[in-house]
């Protein structure tokens, strides 16, 4: 089984249980090479992006947790996965763990240099609180700073699984159809500007108002 088919088989069996609407999806069908960068609501976030857009080849980033699992490990090695060490559980230094982090935005770089589409979650977990909160993470600023000519950055809000099972917040009374919204915006040129003009928790600060922007 290739990822494409696994991708179409998820979809069938999230679309059983979730009502998924997807807005915007036209500005990732333009030819383009994507940085695809949502944020992160709940666990099984990245399954439900990555069903619903089953024909884009993206290379997900993913913690090297996931990529040690006998199951999800498997997946994500089908979809060409880059692995990401977990910085604030490990053993090494902070300069080591400031090497790290710089090399991983070094190899998102070079990925999307060499025509690869990456997605990544600026915010690096999922949230514990009714808001998106990058704080002082650095690889997206990082990452859009050097952004390879050509590259497309596309934004993505999604909805409707904060208090799902699959959430760090308090679950409500469960529902067995929920909605669930993805809406893909083009912020190339914003990002492009951010990141040029700003540091990087003001950096940040903007992708926080877009994702919390109701």
């Amino acid at each position: 089984m290739n990822r494409f088919t696994f991708g179409k088989i998820c979809r069938f069996f999230f679309h059983l249980h979730y009502d998924v609407q997807v807005t915007g999806e036209e500005v990732l069908r333009d030819g383009a090479v994507h940085l695809v960068l949502p944020n992160h609501t709940a666990y099984v976030d990245p399954l439900i992006l990555f069903s619903e857009e089953w024909w884009l080849p993206i290379r997900p980033m993913t913690d090297e947790l996931f990529m040690r699992h006998w199951l999800y490990g498997r997946i994500l090695r089908m979809a060409d996965a880059i692995e990401v060490p977990d910085l604030q559980k490990s053993a090494m230094s902070r300069e080591e763990g400031v090497a790290a982090a710089a090399n991983l935005s070094r190899i998102a770089i070079d990925s999307l240099a060499q025509g690869k589409e990456i997605c990544f979650y600026p915010s690096g977990h999922v949230k514990t609180v009714d808001r998106e909160v990058i704080g002082n993470r650095r690889m997206a600023y990082e990452v859009c700073k050097e952004l390879p000519e050509g590259v497309k950055v596309i934004l993505c809000r999604m909805r409707g699984l904060e208090t799902s099972r699959w959430s760090k917040l308090k679950p409500k009374k469960w529902k067995w159809r929920r909605t669930v919204t993805l809406h893909f915006e083009d912020h190339t040129d914003d990002v492009r500007r951010w990141a040029q003009t700003m540091d990087k928790r003001a950096f940040n600060e903007q992708l926080e108002s877009w994702y919390n922007n109701v």
